[in-house]
């Protein structure tokens, strides 16, 4: 019986995660169909004063305070949380896949400019503005924090997803150059920020004091790294699909 007692709980406690886990996914997915179900309409009535990405984000906010507001269960409300891992794995990945819809001319006609902004224009905006950040900290405008928490955040503030504009974009027939200039940056900013982010942290959570050569090292690690592994899957995969070609030829 004493044996028995922890197994019941242990089991009633993986029956109630499970339930917790179904509610979530169930209202996650209930949220993805209703965003999709309101930006048609959006964009059918032609009504742009509320564009497709505010919409979803104002679900979200709903139904996320409704979330918290409520006598839900705290299993079930960890499910409406961010979760770094998620995100990641699973939200970042189609939207950097996506520009394999665009058409390729433009994307690489433009290739030099679009690397120049989502590399030197992401890098210097998350200095510029962790630096703002931290002077305006030292004269008391806004909350002084931590110089490597300032640069913290300019890195997670500086990559830009203009979903708005390029939705905008799509409705009144933008030149193509524009539109693959913009969609290009916002796609490539994001490996810059990630990697200038891992980067912060891992000087934060280093107690010995900053080590600017280890930021700098952290940093090439990660973007270097990522973008070597990414071409590398590329090409192999290309040379997979050229060869499947020419066998079933």
């Amino acid at each position: 019986m004493a044996v028995a007692a922890p197994r019941d709980a242990v089991a009633a406690g993986t029956v109630d995660e499970q339930k917790a886990a179904g509610v979530g996914i169930l209202l996650q997915i209930s949220m993805l169909v209703l965003s999709f179900v309101l930006g048609h309409l959006l964009r059918r009535r032609k009504f742009y004063y509320l564009p497709e990405a505010s919409a979803s984000l104002l679900i979200g906010m709903i139904v996320g305070g409704l979330a918290n507001i409520s006598n839900t269960q705290r299993s079930t409300r960890r499910w409406f949380n961010f979760r770094e891992d998620f995100f990641l794995l699973f939200l970042l990945p189609p939207i950097i896949l996506y520009p394999f819809f665009l058409a390729p001319k433009p994307f690489f006609s433009n290739f030099g400019a679009i690397i120049t902004f989502a590399i030197l224009g992401t890098f210097i905006a998350s200095i510029v503005t962790g630096l703002l950040v931290y002077v305006g900290g030292l004269i008391y405008i806004v909350y002084k924090l931590p110089l490597v928490e300032c640069m913290m955040f300019g890195a997670l503030i500086s990559a830009t997803d203009p979903v708005t504009v390029l939705s905008i974009f799509q409705e009144l027939g933008t030149d193509v150059n524009l539109y693959a200039l913009v969609f290009g940056e916002s796609v490539l900013n994001d490996a810059v920020a990630i990697s200038l982010y891992r980067s912060m942290a891992s000087m934060r959570k280093n107690s010995s004091g900053p080590h600017y050569f280890l930021v700098i090292l952290r940093f090439l690690e990660n973007f270097v790294g990522s973008m070597s592994s990414g071409v590398g899957v590329g090409l192999i995969s290309a040379l997979i699909s050229l060869m499947l070609t020419f066998f079933y030829q």
